[in-house]
């Protein structure tokens, strides 16, 4: 299958290319798109690129968009062959609902699930707030013009206290990093962030006493309010780790998973030897980011209630015997 549009695409990728060494040009060269550079999702896909090219004969370079419809998007549109993005936000294009309603994506499929993804609520260490339920009345980032996963996001962790962006005082923003720094600058009261994002580290060596996550409740009640946003929602326990700024003790977040998308006609040996290598190089994955420590060959192939593998993903998991699904 031939992809459309590529000049643009590698006038944007040519800084990565130039980072991870990219030789000659007889190796056939892929594209993955994701968030620009301060998110993790950037840092991520920039690993798994990196791997790629070291363990396989595709060059794998990155395309950067600020949300992630436009991510994934250019996987359903055909401009690049790969997407790095989260389970929830493609399973709403996918089905084509919430903000995706009437614009679905059908030629979305999964080639690999890449692990499970920890998102919380961080404020300053030495603030008042204590848990979810105190974020009323706060100042929140909010209107998310230019990241609208943004207002799912939020509306999940608040709806795990039983409250919404509705309750909240409303900070206009319009990206993750934009919301970042408007806490940096003392505009919000809070802002939301993987754990290990770049920005939380800024933030948290920038801000007199650092910052830290807020926990989460994992009782149904509150599960039910924040899967009544995105199914994908559930909580889970996050460890500190010296690389975890802001995480200062064991503190449960919202989680969903990563994955990197392709679209349905993308050639089967092209998605096989993506998926292939990845399975076979976790230690080149951990190289390139310690996150990927949460990386398995099993959990490649998990089974996503809203979303559908590929063909060449699907054959390569039946043959290592993690395939779980018809």
């Amino acid at each position: 299958m031939n992809f459309v549009k590529r000049a643009s695409i590698w006038t944007a990728a040519a800084v990565l290319g130039g980072a991870l060494g990219i030789g000659g040009a007889a190796a056939q060269t892929v594209a993955i798109s994701t968030l620009p550079p301060g998110a993790i999702n950037n840092v991520q896909a920039a690993a798994i690129a990196k791997a790629i090219q070291e363990k396989s004969d595709l060059q794998m370079r990155l395309i950067t968009f600020n949300s992630p419809a436009a991510i994934i998007s250019a996987v359903q549109n055909k401009q690049g062959e790969f997407a790095y993005t989260s389970n929830e936000e493609a399973s709403d294009a996918f089905k084509g609902t919430n903000e995706y309603a009437g614009k679905a994506m059908p030629n979305l499929r999964v080639a690999f699930t890449v692990f499970p993804f920890r998102v919380g609520v961080i404020v300053r260490n030495n603030s008042d707030i204590k848990t979810i339920a105190d974020l009323k009345g706060k100042r929140i980032g909010t209107g998310w013009t230019g990241f609208r996963q943004g207002i799912a996001l939020w509306n999940g962790l608040l709806g795990n206290a039983g409250l919404s962006l509705n309750d909240v005082s409303p900070v206009p923003t319009t990206d993750l990093l934009r919301a970042a720094d408007d806490f940096k600058a003392g505009r919000s009261d809070a802002f939301m962030f993987a754990v290990g994002g770049p920005k939380v580290a800024e933030a948290h060596a920038s801000i007199e006493g650092g910052v830290r996550f807020l926990p989460m409740d994992d009782s149904p009640k509150a599960l039910a309010n924040m899967q009544a946003v995105r199914n994908e929602y559930h909580v889970a326990l996050q460890q500190p780790a010296p690389n975890l700024a802001g995480v200062i003790g064991p503190t449960k977040l919202m989680e969903y998973y990563i994955v990197l998308l392709t679209n349905k006609d993308a050639p089967d040996d092209l998605v096989y030897k993506v998926v292939k290598t990845a399975y076979e190089n976790k230690a080149a994955l951990v190289a390139g980011h310690p996150s990927f420590n949460a990386f398995t060959q099993a959990g490649m192939a998990v089974p996503q209630a809203r979303l559908e593998y590929h063909p060449g993903a699907i054959k390569f998991y039946k043959e290592v015997g993690i395939w779980k699904g018809n």
